[in-house]
């Protein structure tokens, strides 16, 4: 982007507040958080057998909600979940597997948060929900109880006609802190539409009376040149140029002095500090924090060589942020146990079935792992 060493150049020396994992006080004491909240993506494979685990916690530990960020199910091909708790010889042909996926993944994962009204669920959109013939607006359709939550509609309501319509990429507020639900699942994003949309949130967010102190962004694919270019955007034109653009715009408004934090799913592993690469820091000393959090449940991939000290693969788990009172946002890594899966598992879900997706659930090579 041949802009990009010019715009950083002006911005560079703003006034950066907070701006890691916590919000340090006068006496050096970090701020105790104000309320939690949970994240992950990527829940085919053997999601059927780890959500309900997710969930378990998510109510046990009192997290506001829970935030996936896409690939519910596989769709290219069954999941091995959702076949081990099939009736014993009953064969599935793959058309009907398809028809059914997305219902398993309410009945088998969504479920176990339980009502609409107990446990607000957030959705993204992964690129698995593009898969033939899964469409947009099937999506839509499918999971309008979710895209139109009670928080979604009152944000959108207090947008007006700068509000998204209905669909995969939308925003509400929780407090202090903005929560951005964007769409990368397939390569015709970020559209302009949808660019004009969160460049209208950004500014409504930078305004001095916004009361927004934080903004926190969640996508399936990870913008470019992270931590984890190996799966993300930088695999297409369209997403790099416009995924450079997305992380100068979240950069801006961190220099501007909002805590900025980036999530993304599509690897099948957790790494944190994915901005800290050469090539965002030959603009910038201070990246805009992010973290790949791709363990609800998805065949786990090997860390790539990029990967940075506290990166882990071969585990289950997700993400929670802990917000404090000035916005600033602290992230810590919930592993599940084999136990844990055991504990929350489906009377029709086979102990060795389970076992099997705990031990065995990864690829058998690298080069196996972006697929």
């Amino acid at each position: 982007m041949l802009s990009l060493k010019r715009w950083f150049s002006v911005v560079a020396g703003a006034v950066y507040i907070s701006i890691v994992l916590g919000s340090v006080g006068a006496q050096g004491q970090v701020d105790a958080p104000v309320w939690t909240f949970a994240v992950s993506g990527d829940s085919r494979n053997c999601g059927d057998f780890v959500m309900p685990a997710i969930a378990a916690k998510v109510k046990a530990e009192k997290d506001s909600f829970y935030w996936h960020l896409g690939d519910f199910r596989h769709m290219s091909e069954e999941d091995q979940d959702l076949l081990a708790m099939r009736p014993a010889g009953s064969p599935l042909a793959f058309a009907d597997y398809q028809n059914q996926a997305w219902d398993d993944f309410l009945k088998h994962q969504l479920a176990a948060f339980g009502s609409v009204e107990s446990m607000p669920v957030f959705l993204g959109r992964g690129n698995h929900e593009t898969i033939a013939p899964m469409t947009r607006e099937g999506y839509i359709a499918k999971f309008a109880a979710q895209l139109d939550r009670p928080e979604i509609a009152a944000q959108r309501q207090t947008d007006g006609a700068a509000g998204a319509p209905l669909g995969p990429w939308y925003h509400w507020t929780q407090g202090s802190v903005d929560f951005i639900t964007l769409d990368n699942s397939s390569r015709t994003e970020f559209s302009d539409a949808q660019l004009r949309w969160l460049r209208g949130v950004l500014d409504r967010d930078l305004l001095p009376n916004s009361g927004i102190r934080a903004i926190v962004a969640g996508m399936h694919e990870g913008l470019p040149h992270s931590r984890g270019a190996e799966h993300a955007m930088d695999d297409w034109d369209l997403g790099l140029r416009t995924g450079e653009l997305v992380y100068t715009w979240f950069y801006d408004a961190q220099a501007a002095g909002k805590h900025v934090y980036i999530l993304a799913s599509h690897s099948h592993y957790f790494s944190p500090n994915v901005f800290d690469t050469p090539y965002w820091r030959q603009y910038s000393s201070q990246v805009v924090p992010g973290w790949i959090i791709g363990s609800a449940g998805a065949r786990r991939n090997p860390l790539p060589n990029t990967a940075q000290a506290g990166a882990r693969t071969h585990i289950y788990g997700f993400l929670q942020g802990a917000v404090s009172g000035d916005g600033s946002i602290n992230f810590s890594l919930r592993e599940l146990s084999e136990a844990d899966l055991m504990q929350t598992r489906w009377p029709d879900a086979p102990i060795d079935a389970v076992h099997e997706c705990f031990i065995h659930n990864a690829w058998d090579a690298p080069e196996q792992g972006t697929k």
